[in-house]
């Protein structure tokens, strides 16, 4: 059961900690290679990805009458992520955090679940799922 839960929530947990790291670098790195892409566009993109890792790892052989739970239950984590990343970066010398950020990052959470549950109602991938 260990090795099951391994396998599906690693990913989730190895973005989480590149989503720290990324929190820990100076602003002006940061500003620097964000190739000018807005502050909001790049929370928004980095959680969007999370919300995928997050919908891998707990939809692992759930019957669809239970699926709800589970995206409530990626979303919930994604917006305690976002909360909590913006809580650290507040005393990360150099980066500040604000509102915006946890709303784009929510906002990336649950927009990759709603992507993924009507991408999971395509029969092809609702057979690959079954089977993964």
């Amino acid at each position: 059961m260990v090795a099951y839960r391994f396998k599906y929530y690693s990913p989730a947990v190895m973005y989480v900690i590149l989503i720290i790291t990324l929190s820990s670098l100076n602003q002006r790195i940061v500003s620097t290679y964000s190739w000018g892409i807005q502050d909001f566009v790049l929370h928004f993109i980095e959680y969007n990805i999370y919300g995928v890792t997050l919908i891998w790892a707990v939809l692992r052989d759930k019957p669809w009458r239970e699926l709800r739970s589970s995206f409530r239950l990626a979303a919930s984590m994604g917006a305690v992520s976002a909360i909590g990343d913006e809580f650290y970066q507040s005393f990360v010398p150099s980066r500040y955090s604000t509102m915006e950020d946890v709303v784009a990052d929510i906002f990336g959470v649950i927009l990759s679940i709603i992507t993924f549950s009507l991408l999971m109602k395509i029969p092809f991938l609702q057979r690959l799922r079954q089977n993964a």
